[in-house]
């Protein structure tokens, strides 16, 4: 079996896996959960992702963040009931009459699926590895079409990546010798890298400059965390092509931060994304989730442009282009048009920028003005900060502190988020502590909360939900008064009790 149809034979196993699963239910909007019940099965696997890395720069010194990481740990349970896949793939199998032959093949690889969990949790890896691979072979014997194949995408994809951390995460990049890994500056089409050369030294010579300054701030983290996930440092250079190394970036699509990590992908990965806190704008905790994806991609594909083409594209989409153009490669994928115009020119523009980085004399940079380091030090707290508080404390403004902690959305501290990590200017810990021993309200001003309403929610419920009363709620939106009834997706603003941070 080539590698193409193995690959897909690999994807298609984790999307029925997957349909086993209802542990990220959290993650879907409820809205859309509510217009697919019939997704929601009585049988799941609940996965908890590995915990975060321990950033610290309380070092004594202006020395770069320290970064320490926990052991992975990933937990399974199994709850039994009806079969899962059952439930899950009725309505696509029932219009579609030519796959009632591979229902078998399916129900057998979900009791392999099974075997292999419960291995898994009593922790028997040996086996749990056994049936997973049997669990692969029983599946390739089911044909899966592509409506089934959507029908398990959207809501599945997040719960994917969890599933392959547990089976490949602590396999090693398969690289021989003492050679360094490393990405091939080579391109089929050399004509589009000569293009974008041109572009990066010339054309947008001033945007390439930014970027390369931008750099010098995450240049030393982002090499360290490539060395410690055994990636190539080529990769360094890949928030310019992302993101111009503009950690603020924003995209279209609603890619953030300096790797563009879309909202499903980083939670997927681990990163805190919700009202109080967006973790892909941390340049930490975002460079240690696009390398452990960016590990996944090459375990899955075992080739680095086509794991550079599946960052941009997403690697179910790019699974799907290869196996719908019957193309083993980026540039079989191109030239039969399989891909978007911007992946097929993704793998030539990084390495052009490559090439640019790598030699910035010849293409005419000199004398470039790099971002220094953050300097800080870190408070960990399981209580509410308000972050004028927390200025005050440290004796700075609020504006540094933001600066310091570009994941903060709210005016305080993440709700429900123990040991948060706040940064403080380097050298500030000492007076903060003083200070904030004597400061009796941590949270004075309880700003507000945006609140879209979802099926089922009334006035009294939500003021209950943020310890406050419908009477405060409609103050602040003076439009409820002319309703009799909440709006599915409305979006009401909420000033939470203090009670709601206690």
């Amino acid at each position: 079996m080539n590698l193409k149809k193995k690959t897909f034979y690999f994807f298609t196993a984790l999307f029925i896996c997957a349909a086993a699963l209802n542990a990220n239910a959290q993650e879907f909007d409820p809205n859309e959960n509510q217009e697919t019940s019939d997704r929601q099965l009585a049988s799941e696997a609940i996965i908890t992702a590995p915990q975060e890395a321990t950033i610290s720069t309380d070092n004594g010194d202006n020395s770069e963040p320290v970064i320490t990481t926990p052991e992975e740990s990933v937990s399974l349970s199994w709850q039994e009931s009806a079969d899962p896949l059952v439930s899950a793939i009725t309505s696509a199998l029932a219009d579609a009459p030519q796959q009632q032959s591979s229902k078998k093949a399916i129900l057998e690889a979900s009791s392999a699926y099974r075997k292999s969990v419960e291995a898994y949790k009593k922790g028997d890896f040996k086996t749990a590895k056994k049936q997973f691979s049997n669990f692969t072979n029983k599946l390739e014997k089911a044909e899966i079409n592509s409506e089934l194949y959507y029908f398990l995408f959207d809501d599945l994809e997040s719960i994917l990546t969890k599933l392959n951390r547990i089976y490949s995460i602590d396999e090693p990049l398969p690289y021989n010798g003492k050679d360094k890994p490393s990405i091939p500056m080579e391109c089929e089409d050399n004509s589009l890298v000569e293009k974008y050369i041109n572009v990066y030294s010339v054309t947008a010579k001033k945007n390439m400059q930014t970027a390369l300054e931008r750099s010098g701030a995450y240049r030393a983290m982002i090499l360290k965390t490539l060395q410690e996930f055994n990636l190539p440092e080529e990769l360094l250079y890949l928030p310019i092509v992302e993101s111009l190394f503009y950690n603020g970036d924003v995209s279209h699509a609603g890619a953030v931060g300096l790797w563009q990590i879309m909202p499903h992908r980083g939670r997927a990965l681990g990163l805190q994304i919700n009202y109080w806190i967006d973790e892909r704008k941390d340049p930490q905790k975002a460079t240690r989730a696009a390398c452990l994806y960016l590990k996944e991609l090459y375990i899955m594909l075992n080739d680095w442009h086509l794991v550079l083409a599946a960052y941009n594209r997403g690697e179910y989409g790019l699974i799907r282009d290869m196996k719908f153009s019957n193309a083993t490669n980026i540039t079989e994928m191109t030239d039969r048009n399989a891909i978007p115009k911007e992946t097929q020119r993704y793998v030539p523009q990084f390495i052009a920028v490559v090439t640019v980085a790598r030699d910035l004399k010849k293409y005419g940079f000199t004398n470039l003005n790099y971002a220094a380091p953050a300097a800080y030090d870190v408070y960990k707290t399981d209580k509410v900060i308000d972050l004028k508080i927390a200025a005050q404390c440290a004796q700075t403004t609020i504006e540094e502190i933001k600066k310091l902690n570009p994941a903060l959305n709210a005016w305080c501290t993440p709700q429900g988020y123990p040991g948060f990590e706040l940064k403080i200017p380097y050298g500030s810990k000492e007076k903060f502590l003083e200070n904030i021993a004597k400061t009796e309200n941590l949270n004075p001003s309880p700003g507000f909360i945006k609140h879209k309403v979802v099926k089922g929610e009334y006035l009294e419920k939500i003021a209950k939900l943020y310890a406050t009363t419908p009477s405060e709620i409609k103050k602040d939106n003076p439009q409820l008064n002319k309703q009799k009834y909440l709006k599915l997706n409305q979006v009401l603003i909420v000033r939470p009790g203090k009670k709601y941070f206690k």
